[in-house]
């Protein structure tokens, strides 16, 4: 089981320079803090799952040297190897997908090929196992071919459930910002007058107030983003003094259309501020 680990966890820290990361329509490679936060996920669920996978090896060895059956030990060795990556490894595609919803990540027919080889990947390990000297005889080498075809069975259900999970995430996704998109048509095609977006911002003709939320939502979206920081910081200046904040909006509008991926982020996760963003181009200062 500590081998299946170790190798998957070199897999995760040496190969994924490859991958692509698809946001506002353009592939990038990973983010390589995503890198590490995968491999910190993959590292967080072995700390969680081990214990319960030796205590059930120990179990079911225990089980089977009760039967005084010289073959029922190293089966029992093969049950808890397979356990133990099922355990592992359906739980740590289950933190890789909601790390890709979490980051905002777009998942198109390149994205979703590379998570997949992720999941491939946690299922790296050696198809013999290690038995210890007191496990021996002619039932091993049946024991061992066993092993490894249902090793083989196991990785391929467990790639296929992870694929199914990221496919049912894409729809998800996709539906999402179709309703986004939508809302945000409905609320600002309307006659000059009072709109209000959920309680947040309340426009009338060229007039924005915005609330404490939405300076929040703008100071997160910001963070990592030098020019962005500044832009957010005049907005909450010219708020907290009364002024008038259209202008500054616009400029930190522009600049988050020119952030890679950042608009594709605000579109599905932040529908106000999309809706503000959308509105201010049709607002002359």
């Amino acid at each position: 089981m500590e081998s299946e680990i170790g190798t998957s966890a070199k897999i995760l820290q040496t190969g994924m320079g490859t991958h692509s990361k698809t946001l506002a329509g353009d592939a990038m490679p990973f983010d390589p803090e995503f890198k590490q936060h995968l491999h910190s996920l993959m590292v967080e669920v072995y700390e969680k799952t081990h214990e319960e996978a030796e205590q059930q090896e120990r179990e079911l060895l225990f089980k089977a040297q009760q039967t005084l059956n010289a073959a029922a030990p190293p089966i029992a060795k093969k049950d808890a190897a397979l356990y133990s990556m099922e355990l592992r490894v359906s739980k740590t595609i289950e933190k890789y997908i909601e790390a890709v919803a979490i980051w905002g990540y777009s998942i198109d027919a390149a994205f979703e090929k590379d998570m997949i080889k992720e999941f491939w990947s946690l299922t790296a390990g050696p198809n013999q196992l290690q038995f210890p000297p007191a496990i021996r005889g002619q039932h091993v080498q049946a024991v061992q071919g066993a092993y490894a075809r249902e090793r083989e069975r196991l990785a391929f259900r467990l790639v296929r459930e992870g694929t199914n999970r990221l496919k049912e995430l894409k729809m998800k996704t996709t539906q999402g910002k179709r309703a986004t998109e939508s809302t945000t048509n409905n609320i600002f095609n309307a006659p000059v007058g009072n709109a209000f977006i959920n309680s947040s911002v309340v426009q009338t003709t060229n007039n924005i107030t915005i609330t404490a939320q939405t300076l929040d939502d703008i100071d997160r979206l910001s963070e990592g983003h030098s020019e962005l920081q500044s832009a957010a910081l005049e907005v909450r200046n010219a708020q907290i003094q009364g002024a008038n904040v259209v202008d500054k909006l616009q400029k930190w509008a522009v600049l988050a259309n020119a952030v890679a991926g950042l608009s594709e982020k605000i579109h599905q996760y932040f529908p106000q501020i999309a809706a503000l963003i959308e509105h201010l181009k049709h607002v002359r200062v």
